[in-house]
């Protein structure tokens, strides 16, 4: 039987960020700069073209068309082109093959948590920077177990379609969520997202405070409004966060048109 450190040994076959990405997410430590943003998606024609194939969507309702990079970043700003970037980056640097695994309705699921966690975040006053990677990458654990451990996976989906982290811990000896945060922890990015990333289905109980975590977490159950063994447990964390049955509804929404234009025109 493989120990759970040869098991985390598999993340060391992830593919590099390409450089692109890495010049987005260095911008999530506050370094923005437009000129190097533009210049590094510019090299890259075919990441232009579906970066202002999406700005120029109805999503933006922008009352004329953008027709470059540099009026893109100008109009929306620099940080949702940045968001625009890694969403796109993240989705075409992990692909997978398996048979068994839904790839659209995964990223479908992961950039509208992104989004919904985004429009918390701007409710709450935290980072919606780091707010919408963390929201993006919760999930990235199970595309992971898919690529490295495609037999598991089979037999996961063939418990059920919509197996948990009981599941995984009885297969594998370990969940997506920790895979994920290990994942993250490769990639050098910041911990706040390693932690979200493994919190967002289980938070320690009593919740507190608005961390990254509880706005991941938060987000995750909005949009998936799966019926959970602590229906309170939403409730209290939108207590904590403030944010109101409406505000909660508009963010759903949000993420929701976010995901199907990403996926639509990208």
């Amino acid at each position: 039987m493989l120990t759970l450190n040869s098991k985390f040994a598999c993340l060391v076959d992830l593919p590099p960020m390409p450089a692109l990405l890495m010049e987005a997410l260095r911008q999530l430590n506050g370094k923005q700069n437009l000129a190097a943003l533009a210049g590094q998606i510019n090299l890259d024609p075919s990441m232009a073209v579906r970066i202002l194939r999406i700005a120029n969507s109805p999503f933006y309702g922008m009352s004329r068309e953008i027709g470059s990079i540099r009026e893109a970043i100008v109009l929306l700003g620099l940080n949702r082109i940045r968001d625009l970037l890694i969403s796109i980056c993240f989705s075409k640097m992990l692909p997978t093959q398996h048979e068994d695994f839904n790839y659209s309705l995964f990223w479908h699921h992961s950039m509208a948590v992104a989004e919904c966690t985004r429009q918390l975040a701007n409710c709450t006053g935290a980072s919606p920077d780091l707010a919408f990677t963390a929201g993006l990458l919760h999930d990235i654990g199970n595309l992971i177990i898919a690529i490295f451990f495609p037999d598991k996976f089979s037999q996961l989906i063939k418990i059920s379609a919509t197996f948990g982290i009981d599941a995984e811990q009885k297969l594998l000896g370990l969940d997506h969520m920790t895979l994920g945060s290990r994942a993250a922890q490769y990639w050098n990015l910041p911990v706040a997202i390693q932690e979200a990333i493994e919190q967002h289905e289980i938070l320690s109980i009593p919740i507190t405070g608005k961390s990254l975590s509880l706005l991941v977490y938060t987000a995750n159950l909005l949009i998936v409004k799966a019926e959970q063994p602590d229906p309170w447990i939403l409730e209290e964390a939108l207590a904590i966060l403030k944010i109101s049955n409406d505000q909660a509804a508009y963010c759903v929404h949000s993420g929701q048109q976010f995901a199907d234009q990403i996926l639509a025109l990208s």
